[in-house]
């Protein structure tokens, strides 16, 4: 694999790589530049040039160039998903839903673009305003850093990079280090659709190294970060000595709330639509079910025998359903994750094993509602935590006492409760009849406390990527 440099496939100046490897098999796909100061230094100075380039592009030309790629993107999107596929873990039939997802993003931001008109303030609003007229521009941000995980690289490329691009910016995306080849891909389509190759290159590395350095130089105008709650502190901390804007979409531990006026069966159908899907590693995947005492047990004995039935293997096998974790040591992380939670007083009523970057879905029961997993300690992969409640009170007091809170959602007949919990949950969002993993391309998606800052979702996420100015005409009148 090469990097994306001005327009060139270029590897790391030193030769230096790291293997990608297929977690499912363990086999070596490809090997993957590690970037150095000097391929950031050559990168940074062509986006600055890059940046001027496309921005002097006249705006429908642009959008007339995003639109190719959207072409291309359609004709191509197999391919991109067997990569992803083999690269990520991610079942086939859900990586072909994510790329599908890629061109459907462009054309909402691209049409959104298309709408983002400035203002004029009212004429003679103020006394000393007489006879001028007073109205607003966009300014594009300049270079942007779009650095993206693992778990979804179409659809974070597809708000990073469409964004950046629609609103004139250049953009230098880092993909995660285990999941570079779909990105990469991508990235050639933006060129052959007649992006300059300066206005949007793709380099890989550690986050630390390259990822850091990216942060740091002054001459980024604004960062884009899809990761951990770490990563994005260390990202925070790194542009405020610049006053750098950035947007940070985080971790969770979103709750979901099943009482016991639902049908058990739809409840449990629920809770698998969303956790399971990517083995379980999703920002907005319920991760916290706090389900009504009454049915509790209930719920727990039917949700563990349909994850007990379900088939682990091989994301290219159509009859798999669940994949591997991303790597080996994440895969060993969640293991002593759910010891832990025994540890603190928990049961495993199902799974709790692992076999190579495999982990067997895990139903654990009994949770003491103040244990780790039941507030702050975010598990990514498929394990659900079941807490027991008897109130909505005791439920909202349970599902906000995180230091999370990216999601949720909450199921009942009760809309009184439903919309109590809705306005009353602590989070970026509530599903009201459903669980909380829902992400639609407009929405607004964002985090409260730790799990983020800032907004992603076409209108939100362009006006991330630009400045207002002011324009002041003098005695017009």
């Amino acid at each position: 694999m090469k990097m994306l440099i001005g327009g060139m496939e270029v590897d790391a100046s030193n030769g230096a790589v790291t293997p990608n490897i297929n977690p499912a098999t363990g086999a070596v796909i490809n090997t993957v530049p590690c970037a150095t100061p000097e391929d950031l230094e050559r990168t940074i100075v062509n986006a600055v040039e890059g940046q001027k380039e496309w921005a002097a592009i006249p705006f429908h030309k642009r959008m007339e160039i995003l639109e190719r790629f959207v072409i291309l993107a359609q004709a191509n999107e197999e391919k991109i998903a067997r990569t992803m596929a083999e690269e990520g873990g991610k079942p086939l039939a859900q990586a072909l839903g994510e790329v599908g997802r890629v061109k459907d993003a462009f054309r909402l931001y691209i049409a959104e673009a298309r709408t983002m008109y400035g203002k004029t303030l009212p004429l003679n609003s103020e006394p000393r305003a007489l006879g001028d007229v007073c109205f607003t521009v966009f300014e594009p941000l300049g270079v942007i850093a779009a650095i993206c995980a693992f778990n979804f690289p179409g659809v974070l490329f597809s708000h990073k990079a469409a964004a950046a691009l629609c609103t004139g910016n250049s953009v230098i995306i880092k993909p995660a280090s285990d999941t570079p080849g779909a990105t990469m891909m991508m990235t050639k389509l933006l060129l052959e659709a007649g992006v300059p190759g300066n206005a949007v290159q793709c380099i890989t590395g550690s986050g630390s190294v390259a990822g850091d350095a990216l942060v740091a130089d002054p001459r980024v105008a604004g960062v884009t970060l899809t990761g951990s709650t770490r990563v994005g502190i260390r990202i925070a901390e790194l542009c405020a000595t610049q006053l750098k804007p950035y947007s940070l979409e985080l971790g969770g531990n979103d709750p979901f709330v099943i009482f016991d006026d639902v049908d058990v069966d739809e409840a449990v159908a629920q809770a698998l639509g969303g956790r399971i899907a990517n083995a379980g590693q999703i920002c907005c995947s319920s991760k916290r079910f706090i389900v009504q005492n009454s049915m509790k047990d209930a719920f727990a004995k039917k949700l563990a025998e349909k994850l007990d039935a379900m088939k682990l293997g091989d994301p290219l096998d159509p009859e798999t359903q669940v994949g591997p974790i991303i790597n080996e040591k994440s895969a060993i992380h969640i293991i002593s994750q759910i010891k832990h939670a025994v540890e603190q007083g928990a049961k495993i009523l199902c799974g709790g094993t692992r076999e190579g970057c495999f982990v067997r879905p895990t139903v654990l029961v009994d949770v003491p509602k103040d244990s780790d997993v039941a507030t702050n300690e975010e598990i990514f992969g498929p394990v659900f935590p079941v807490i027991g409640f008897d109130t909505i009170e005791e439920a909202i007091a349970i599902a906000n006492n995180s230091q999370y809170g990216l999601s949720s959602g909450i199921l009942t007949k009760d809309m009184k409760k439903a919309m109590k919990f809705a306005l009353e949950v602590d989070a970026g969002g509530c599903v009201v009849g459903g669980n909380g993993n829902y992400r639609l391309t407009q929405q607004p998606f964002n985090g409260h406390k730790m799990s983020g800052f800032g907004t992603e979702g076409t209108m939100y996420t362009l006006h991330e990527m630009v400045k207002i100015k002011t324009i002041t005409l003098k005695n017009m009148f």
